[in-house]
């Protein structure tokens, strides 16, 4: 028996936009908070490092309390685009103020800055952001030949994103006239396109299968 079907290629290709947001902030971050925290801002690598690791800790906490969370949330919504669509200006907001530490500040509280927006940003917004993004293919369709499409056009977008922020982010940062400022500007822009694209994600599915909340 065929089973049945729920979603249109576009529903799938906008479902893939979400891979968008997300990569524009962890490829940012993964290949070039270091480089900006220490040729730009002048922070010690070790520490960074430490601070980075210590950070980890409370993300793996995170995913299992956010993971009960979004299991628990009944809204017009459905369970999962809520914490998409809320958890994402977060996103946006941790990533801009990592890239806005003030050069007037004394050098722990530097590191204290550094530490609390990337810790909200890894262990919380990007998490709950995340980990919705990744429950929403389950209440979207109940196909599972449509989920197999799903995750691999979300792979795509994926790879795609990391390569093109990899590619184009120095020559941004150059463009508008290098230093913290270039920096700060580049993150804006990246933030902007994450919100649109995981706006175009949430928004563009319709309901849940089955029902509001699947």
């Amino acid at each position: 028996m065929k089973e049945k079907t729920y979603l249109k290629w576009y529903n799938k290709v906008g479902y893939g936009s979400g891979d968008i947001a997300g990569n524009v902030v962890y490829a940012l971050l993964s290949a070039f908070v270091m480089i900006f925290l220490t040729d730009t801002v002048g922070m010690n690598a070790g520490v960074v490092g430490t601070l980075i690791a210590v950070s980890k800790l409370f993300d793996g906490v995170s995913d299992i309390f956010f993971g009960s969370l979004i299991d628990k949330t009944q809204t017009k919504m459905g369970k999962a685009r809520p914490w998409m669509f809320y958890g994402y200006f977060g996103c946006a907001l941790c990533l801009i103020a990592i890239f806005c530490i003030p050069a007037d500040l004394t050098p722990t509280a530097q590191y204290a800055w550094f530490f609390i927006a990337y810790t909200l940003l890894n262990a919380g917004f990007y998490t709950a952001n995340n980990i919705a993004y990744s429950a929403l293919t389950a209440l979207i369709t109940k196909n599972n030949h449509e989920r197999v499409q799903m995750g691999s056009i979300r792979f795509m977008f994926a790879f795609g994103t990391s390569m093109l922020i990899q590619t184009i982010t120095v020559g941004l940062v150059a463009y508008f006239g290098g230093g913290a400022a270039a920096w700060r500007t580049v993150a804006i822009i990246y933030s902007i396109v994450g919100i649109i694209t995981n706006s175009l994600c949430i928004f563009g599915q319709g309901t849940d299968a089955g029902g509001a909340d699947g």
